[in-house]
């Protein structure tokens, strides 16, 4: 027996309700939502990389030393020691911005499970919620 007529004999032939195309159209939403979320933490890590060597340099700069740091569209130029703090709350902002994000990602993938559980249940293999 070939491979095809396997898996088109395994397959159930089911009617989709309202509340299972709900259920699948909420799956594909979340799975987007989460993808969406993958990237925004990543671009907020890669900042958070950049801010720690930024620190870094403002530490190892002599105490004198003015700096330019960039609100917006804006440079404005401060002291070590202002520049030490607006970078600190800059990275305790992307820290708290990163752990929202993983909440996030942890809800969606407990709906995702209850989701599968019970699509998977109905449609056996005639459903592929995998990526």
């Amino acid at each position: 027996m070939s491979k095809s007529m396997i898996d088109k004999h395994d397959e159930i032939d089911l009617e989709v309700s309202h509340a299972d195309q709900k259920m699948i159209n909420t799956f594909g939403r979340l799975n987007n939502r989460k993808h969406e979320l993958l990237r925004q933490k990543k671009f907020k890590q890669e900042d958070l990389e950049k801010a720690t060597d930024a620190q870094d340099d403002v530490f190892l700069a002599d105490d004198e030393t003015k700096f330019k740091y960039m609100m917006g569209e804006a440079y404005i130029e401060t002291e070590k020691s202002e520049t030490e703090e607006l970078i600190e709350k800059y990275m305790a902002q992307l820290e708290e911005d990163i752990k929202k994000i993983d909440e996030e990602i942890e809800d969606i993938a407990e709906v995702h499970k209850e989701l599968k559980v019970h699509l998977y249940a109905k449609f056996k293999t005639s459903i592929n919620l995998e990526e």
